[in-house]
């Protein structure tokens, strides 16, 4: 399974779904079709684009996030599938009980992971992090000092030297339409990880708008946001963004949400950290944790977004660099080396899984005991229905 990300911007091609595919056709040409199963997020902008009711039914029932994009093909409507997860309805009661100091203290903690992230791109970008590692070292419960407020002053001032750029959710310029399109498409991916993991999306940590249907997702997406910073300030730097925000700017963007990046110690996409993120909010309002897993300052390979993926001859030259980018040899064994440990850690937690009785495992899965999922395929062998009947009795 891929994450994919299409932009229908150019063109006006007609969308069908056929065969769990979803076909691409222009001037009654086939011209593409991509698994339903590898769509992420679609974005469709083109005023001539077609597409009917049974293709919005087959995206959403594959899981895909759905963005509808103004004449000036920035994002300004999202579509969610309605059921992500076999427990939402617990999850969503979970959430509508969640005590007042622990979401605050949830929300420090994404505060002070956008902040990180926002000091790590200065110090990449301008060579100094701006004073933003004081302040996130700072940043209180609930963040009641307004550390984020006082961080983005500095942080906006230090990326954009030498401009009096104010950041504008209308994208009035180049620079503010970049970053407009950026984050809708990442709060597209945010929110797709929010539903599947059964959360649902209006209940917030902090946000509290009561005409923002996606408060949780707009919480969450703020560690994320440095991913499209660190992008649109390279294009910036290097005098590509235009007026009217192009297919170059676009297509760039989109490769840099579709890099690798590093959470735990691992190099994961950005539908996976996004969905680490979520999984592990579910983990501290059951009790079974106490703090979320966000994602490390920067990515691994999207600091250039045009880093090649795969090894070719101008890049095998360079040893070095590709060694764990690439898959070299040396790469290849500090990899084996953590998923062996990986493995083994796992292994052993299941050894102790199938000490239990099944009827015991069966009450931690109804105790939202998170740690069994991922590992259902070792127990595809249960009588579900035998279970079932248990209870029933």
């Amino acid at each position: 399974m891929q994450g994919r990300i299409l932009d229908f911007s150019q063109a006006p091609v007609k969308l069908r779904v056929r065969y769990r595919q979803l076909q691409i056709s222009l001037d009654g040409r086939e011209i593409d079709a991509v698994p339903l199963d590898d769509v992420a997020v679609v974005l469709l902008a083109h005023p001539q684009l077609s597409l009917s009711l049974a293709t919005l039914q087959g995206l959403t029932t594959a899981g895909a996030s759905i963005v509808v994009c103004d004449a000036k093909s920035l994002p300004c409507g999202l579509c969610l599938p309605l059921v992500g997860h076999h427990l939402s309805a617990r999850r969503t009661r979970l959430q509508a009980s969640v005590s007042r100091p622990l979401q605050k203290r949830l929300w420090r903690q994404i505060v002070r992971s956008k902040i990180e992230g926002q000091a790590a791109v200065l110090e990449t970008l301008r060579g100094d992090d701006g004073g933003l590692r004081a302040l996130a070292a700072t940043t209180l419960s609930g963040d009641s000092d307004n550390r984020e407020g006082v961080a983005a002053k500095k942080y906006w001032s230090q990326l954009f030297k030498g401009s009096r750029f104010k950041r504008d959710l209308d994208g009035g310029d180049p620079t503010n339409a970049a970053l407009n399109y950026g984050y809708g498409v990442l709060r597209a991916i945010v929110a797709r990880a929010v539903v599947a993991s059964g959360l649902c999306p209006a209940f917030g940590i902090f946000h509290r708008n009561k005409y923002d249907a996606f408060a949780l997702v707009d919480d969450l997406i703020e560690p994320f946001r440095p991913v499209v910073d660190v992008c649109v300030a390279r294009l910036r730097d290097e005098k590509r963004l235009s007026d009217n925000l192009s297919t170059e700017t676009k297509s760039t963007l989109i490769r840099q949400l579709t890099g690798r990046y590093r959470v735990e110690g691992f190099q994961e996409t950005i539908f996976e950290a996004a969905s680490k993120t979520t999984e592990s909010l579910v983990r501290v309002y059951v009790g079974r944790d106490k703090r979320l897993t966000l994602p490390e300052a920067l990515p691994l390979t999207a600091v250039n977004a045009e880093t090649p993926s795969l090894k070719t001859e101008e890049n095998a030259s360079s040893k070095p660099a590709a060694d764990e980018k690439l898959g070299t040899n040396k790469g290849k064994e500090k990899g084996t080396r953590a998923y062996k440990k990986t493995f083994e850690s796992k292994q052993s937690e299941l050894k102790h899984l199938e000490n239990q009785e099944v009827s015991e495992c069966w009450d931690c899965v109804e105790e939202e005991d998170l740690r069994l999922e991922g590992f259902f395929d070792v127990y595809v062998d249960w009588d579900y229905e035998s279970d079932f009947r248990l209870d029933d009795e």
